[in-house]
């Protein structure tokens, strides 16, 4: 039996993951974030010795401080997240000759090519924010330790406090208020569910080394305000009352607008085919009805 751990499991892709996993009868899972398991960051002796007295097969990194304007805004707190909580578990393996898998759920916000193509594992990748220039710097620590990176972007019906774009659309369009649409972002999210059977399958697939950065995605791209109207329309609730919008004149930190990850590397490692963008959107559409 293989023993799980999920760091961050009272999140948006974490609470999915944990609720999908427990009920396999192969895994046993140990989970931070929950309230009946919640662990205080701040005491790295504390996390340090949950780790240890699990001693997971496998930990999966779902922890992450996602709000880029308050990266920005709190670089200590961002940073600690981001990345001294990987520093601490690694130093940890080694202390204790611990051995366990490490899977980084990472970001498409790297890429930013100005031409609507997509980018390469390898591709130029741009560190525009704090948010990125931290997920970066976790990254590197797990390429040093071997672990699996999984760049991704995800969308669905939230299980918790923490809401997805695809719960914003549902919210505004349905509230009937006036929506700014960002029509210069291209990217390709997938479902939370897609990733949450691929991540279990990744799992089962015991003689593939978990290791090396892989992008995460749909198979083609959509911009972000034919995404929401799309999403719109299959809930039954579109109206026209918004207006489309370049990201950059809107919000105050700079984010990439061109975030469309090659993905073939992936399907031909995990021997997967990743669906198209336009379907997962239709099919997680059919869950808010």
């Amino acid at each position: 039996m293989q023993k799980v751990l999920i760091l961050g499991s009272s999140g948006l892709l974490g609470k999915h993951l944990y609720e999908n996993l427990k009920i396999n009868k192969n895994i046993k899972i140990f989970h931070t974030g929950l309230k009946k398991r919640k662990i205080n960051f701040d005491n790295k002796i504390k996390l340090k010795k949950f780790i240890f007295a699990t001693n997971p097969n496998l930990i999966i990194n779902c922890l992450a401080y996602t709000n880029i304007e308050e990266c920005e805004k709190n670089i200590k707190m961002s940073k600690k997240i981001n990345v001294e909580i990987i520093r601490q578990i690694f130093k940890l393996k080694y202390q204790k000759k611990m051995k366990f898998n490490f899977i980084q759920l990472s970001t498409d916000l790297f890429y930013n090519k100005k031409k609507l193509n997509s980018s390469k594992e390898n591709s130029k990748i741009f560190l525009i924010n704090n948010y990125c220039k931290h997920k970066r710097e976790a990254e590197k620590i797990c390429i040093k330790n071997q672990a699996l990176i999984l760049r991704t972007n995800f969308f669905g019906k939230s299980m918790g406090k923490k809401k997805s774009f695809s719960d914003w659309i549902y919210k505004v369009f349905k509230n009937k208020n006036k929506i700014f649409l960002f029509n210069d972002v291209y990217f390709n999210p997938l479902r939370i569910n897609t990733i949450v059977k691929i991540i279990s399958l990744i799992i089962n697939k015991r003689k593939i080394k978990l290791s090396g950065i892989y992008n995460l995605g749909a198979k083609d791209a959509i911009f972000k305000n034919e995404f929401a109207i799309l999403f719109a329309k299959k809930t039954g609730i579109y109206h026209k009352n918004y207006t489309n919008i370049n990201v950059n004149e809107l919000l105050s930190v700079k984010r990439s607008t061109n975030m469309y990850m090659n993905v073939n590397k992936f399907e031909n490692k995990f021997k997967l085919k990743l669906p198209n963008i336009k379907n997962e959107i239709i099919n997680e559409a059919k869950k808010y009805l």
